[in-house]
């Protein structure tokens, strides 16, 4: 069986502009502080970018990363994305 290479991005969303990407995060699954965690690792790790994080701590929180250069792609802020979600599983199993 042929595996498609393409990841999924329900919860990534790429300003088309360029100007941000932001990822959902459900809250039932990563607590507050774990989320907070893996931006903050993200920002110290790829320090052109700033971080908001916004939403419902009971059902849904946004990390929205805004590069500070103006000449981010969509490739770029995708892999941002990509970082975060990776980040957001390690910082999981640190409690």
């Amino acid at each position: 069986m042929r595996m498609n290479n393409k990841l999924d991005t329900d919860n990534v969303r790429v300003d088309p502009m360029g100007r941000f990407v932001v990822i959902r995060i459900n809250a039932k699954l990563y607590k507050q502080h774990i989320i907070m965690r893996a931006a903050d690792d993200l920002i110290h790790a790829q320090k052109n970018y700033d971080v908001i994080i916004d939403g419902n701590p009971e059902s849904e929180i946004k990390a929205k990363f805004i590069p500070k250069t103006k000449d981010a792609t969509k490739d770029d802020l995708l892999k941002v994305a990509y970082k975060f979600n990776t980040l957001l599983v390690s910082c999981c199993g640190k409690g």
